[in-house]
């Protein structure tokens, strides 16, 4: 009986390891025939090359509109001393118009234009504007260049794609896209004017795309191609990152209009000098004489003869508090409320005079 169990057990064995290779045969087969095919090896196998088409709207959108942008090179006493970004909006036969900034050029004795295919040409300074921060710029030259196209700055929402191009840090730059996000359509920044050191508060569009020193005046366009604004400014603090500026195309092209026809953006004027009462100490106060228990107001220190402000009855020492509808706070207040007029309107005053109110009517005069 052992002798039998033995042998039993070895054709079981037997059989188990015969199925085995059975089964092996057949998944081996079945998986070698699963396309049909017979697996051989090979020693010659063939290698695919598999290209994938990588190109979307946006690059084929900024082919478009990569010649329209430009360098800004900037020279003072025979050396380049900065360099910016500028766009072409305008070719009329071999003149080029470009937009750019006043701060970019506002030091300037002469100027150069860099275009795409490397080629810098002297520029004409039509005219600019520091408290818009626009200049415009003209050039004739001998090869093809494509204006932008203007698209609608009212248009915009937040949240939408958009790209800033220009030359960061430097003309060698030049080209440079970035993408962000409108961030905001109508922000307020507070900035202090280089030609006077006034502040003045701008109207901007905020964004997230990086903005770095020398995209300034460089395009800002939505996801079409269209210019919607003028690169302009960037916080600039260890604690603050994406959040720059550009000015909305609609505003700036008001003032491109105006510089073309006139040379500069022609504002109000009313011929007197003045200052914030809100940011004169004790001891200026008594240095300027002036006696008024008044916290806020434009003190009028001068008004120049024959001025919009002497023919309406300014006198010095007046202080205005009103300017139309406007309460007057600060001198920045005082410019804002002014330069929404246009020359020639006539606004009322509330004027401080000696303690007592007084109402006066200025018509106001041009720059």
């Amino acid at each position: 009986m052992e002798i039998k169990k033995k042998g039993t057990f070895k054709v079981l064995i037997t059989a188990f390891v015969a199925l085995s290779l059975f089964m092996n045969a057949y998944l081996f087969l079945a998986i070698s025939n699963m396309d049909g095919t017979t697996a051989t090896p090979s020693s010659n196998p063939t290698v695919q090359n598999v290209r994938h088409n990588v190109t979307s709207d946006i690059t084929d959108m900024v082919k478009q509109v990569n010649d329209s942008v430009v360098g800004i090179a900037v020279y003072g006493q025979n050396q380049m001393s900065g360099s910016g970004s500028g766009v072409v909006y305008k070719v009329e036969g071999n003149t080029v118009y470009v937009i750019t900034n006043h701060h970019v050029i506002s030091d300037a004795s002469s100027i150069a234009i860099v275009f795409e295919n490397e080629e810098s040409v002297e520029a004409e300074l039509l005219g600019s504007d520091q408290f818009n921060d626009i200049a415009v710029l003209k050039a004739t030259v001998d090869f093809d260049v494509s204006p932008i196209k203007i698209g609608d700055s009212d248009l915009l929402e937040k949240g939408e794609t958009v790209l800033a191009i220009g030359s960061p840090l430097g003309i060698q730059n030049a080209g440079t896209v970035t993408q962000g996000i409108v961030s905001a359509v109508d922000r307020t920044v507070s900035v202090n004017l280089s030609d006077s050191g006034q502040e003045w508060d701008m109207s901007v569009i905020q964004t997230d795309a990086a903005i770095n020193p020398g995209n300034s005046g460089g395009a800002f366009v939505n996801a079409v191609g269209e210019l919607v604004g003028i690169t302009s400014m960037k916080i600039s603090d260890a604690s603050v990152e994406g959040m720059g500026f550009a000015l909305p195309i609609n505003s700036v092209m008001q003032d491109v209009e105006e510089i073309e026809k006139t040379g500069r953006v022609n504002r109000p004027v009313m011929g007197i000098r003045g200052m914030s009462i809100s940011g004169l100490s004790s001891h200026e106060l008594r240095y300027y004489n002036i006696q008024t228990n008044l916290e806020d107001g434009i003190y009028v220190s001068s008004v120049e003869s024959n001025s919009a402000a002497a023919k309406a009855g300014l006198q010095d020492g007046d202080i205005i508090t009103k300017f139309g509808d406007v309460e007057i706070t600060t001198y920045k207040s005082f410019l804002a409320a002014l330069y929404s007029k246009k020359a020639g309107e006539v606004v009322a005053l509330e004027v401080n005079r000696d303690g007592g109110q007084i109402s006066l009517e200025i018509t106001l005069g041009a720059q």
